[in-house]
């Protein structure tokens, strides 16, 4: 059966609860036949600050390491990266990934992106990111892999698979993209652009702990209970919005992809697995 999206319970950071979660919702949304040995796959990762895993801001290097395995086990090579706010230096990502216990990931065969180069893309088929510039790391990449948390948003009711995209754009660059794109439909169409352009194969979410309040960063960690996954970067977000009470209504992103065709008006439409 042809699935929208994949949903399985996961009640905390166990090795192997997570590894029967991911397996679970990986398989239900399309499975991984299609990495193949010698491939490089890279995960953009939500690392959007120097947080410790606890605070729930970031992913959980718990789940970041089970997808490591399953993906080394097929013989591919695995990048993991992230622009988080401020400089895009080794410096400031370093630390970064030092707080947030991506180094565990190291440990079972990961590479922790240390290109910090830049590179501009032309997307003449966007609504607005026509052209943007963008972490030079992914270029290195044979296929991508959007690895999101699930949190609650101050500006954007919810940041998930969609919002993941931003940390594509340079550091500090992202003050920049606020004040070309200020109309928040504007804003929430450049970030669809920009996962339609790097065409994720595949979108999981990190949501056995979620983010409420004021997110991206000042929120209160919750316990949710799940990992989910999607070929969809937006219908994953749809469903994640259902599982925390929210509607495409109230999410800004997910109005934007009904618009564009890439959702149904609502969550009871998605063919869900779990």
């Amino acid at each position: 059966m042809n699935w929208d999206a994949a949903f399985a319970a996961c009640k905390r950071y166990d090795d192997a609860e997570v590894s029967t979660a991911l397996q679970a919702v990986i398989d239900a949304a399309g499975g991984l036949d299609w990495v193949t040995p010698g491939m490089r796959v890279a995960l953009k990762l939500n690392l959007v600050s120097a947080m410790k895993p606890e605070q729930a801001a970031t992913v959980h290097p718990a789940v970041v390491c089970a997808l490591v395995k399953l993906l080394t086990a097929r013989g591919a090579h695995v990048m993991l990266g992230d622009s988080p706010g401020g400089l895009y230096t080794a410096a400031h990502v370093n630390h970064v990934y030092d707080l947030s216990g991506m180094h565990a990931c190291e440990a079972v065969g990961a590479e922790l992106n240390q290109d910090f180069s830049q590179a501009d893309a032309s997307f003449p088929d966007a609504v607005c990111a026509k052209k943007f510039t963008y972490t030079a790391y992914l270029d290195q990449a044979d296929a991508i892999i959007d690895f999101c948390k699930l949190k609650t948003h101050g500006m954007m009711g919810l940041t998930n698979a969609v919002k993941n995209y931003f940390g594509v754009i340079p550091g500090t660059m992202k003050p920049e993209y606020h004040y070309k794109y200020p109309q928040i439909s504007d804003f929430s169409n450049m970030l669809i652009d920009l996962s339609t352009y790097f065409k994720p194969r595949i979108c999981i979410c990190d949501a056995v702990v979620g983010m409420e309040g004021n997110g991206p960063t000042q929120g209160s960690p919750r316990a949710i209970g799940a990992v989910l996954a999607a070929e969809s970067a937006s219908k994953l977000d749809l469903l994640a919005a259902k599982l925390i009470g929210l509607t495409a209504d109230d999410v800004p992103t997910l109005q934007a992809a009904r618009m564009r065709g890439l959702i149904p008006q609502t969550a009871e439409e998605l063919i869900i697995a779990g």
